[in-house]
């Protein structure tokens, strides 16, 4: 096993794909484990507030999403975004479009094949930023149609398009429909109740 420099990521040197990841147990330390071009990524558990800033953005997107609409919103899901090698990501919060699920349901044993309607990443202290930007990228190249960057350090949101755009939303903004990629318009959350 390979560390990268800062302590929290530990990669794997086996390539797998994402049908063998998922066979995988869950990581004995705890954490998050990703499959990054065919190799096991695991990240360090998160803190409390990073796991409360999930909630709530968990929470606020599914009051508003109705069934079978746009989709539904998960925490930590994992989807394949790549083959050959194999990209699978488990977004910090995200929405499953309604176009990928099967009868309105998410797979009980299997990963979303596809890309995320929205993706959200809620930066922690360790987070490299080159790792941060990764991420995005790939979900963009996906096909991902909106990404959030959730930063605690600046209190912001900066919302990533796939047009290209790049928006950053101060702790007195609020996240609109426009901002998460819903045709629905309505949805409403203010940045400063994520970070309350």
């Amino acid at each position: 096993m390979a560390y990268h420099a800062d302590v929290a990521t530990a990669v794997t040197e086996t390539v797998l794909t994402a049908e063998e990841f998922y066979q995988l147990p869950d990581p004995e330390q705890g954490g998050k484990i990703e499959l990054v071009r065919g190799r096991v990524v695991t990240s360090m558990p998160v803190s409390g507030k990073h796991g409360e800033r999930q909630g709530i953005i968990w929470q606020a997107l599914r009051q508003f999403l109705s069934p079978g609409q746009e989709g539904k919103a998960t925490v930590e899901t994992g989807y394949v975004l790549r083959r050959d090698p194999d990209v699978v990501r488990a977004p910090d919060v995200s929405v499953a479009p309604a176009a990928l699920l099967e009868d309105g349901e998410l797979p009980e044993d299997a990963f979303i094949e596809g890309a995320p309607l929205l993706a959200i990443e809620v930066v922690s202290s360790n987070d490299s930023e080159r790792e941060v930007l990764e991420k995005v990228g790939e979900y963009l190249d996906a096909g991902v149609a909106r990404v959030w960057v959730v930063r605690a350090r600046n209190k912001t949101v900066v919302v990533y398009s796939a047009s290209g755009d790049v928006k950053s939303v101060p702790l007195t903004g609020t996240l609109t429909s426009e901002d998460a990629g819903f045709a629905q318009a309505g949805f409403a959350l203010a940045v400063s109740t994520i970070f309350a």
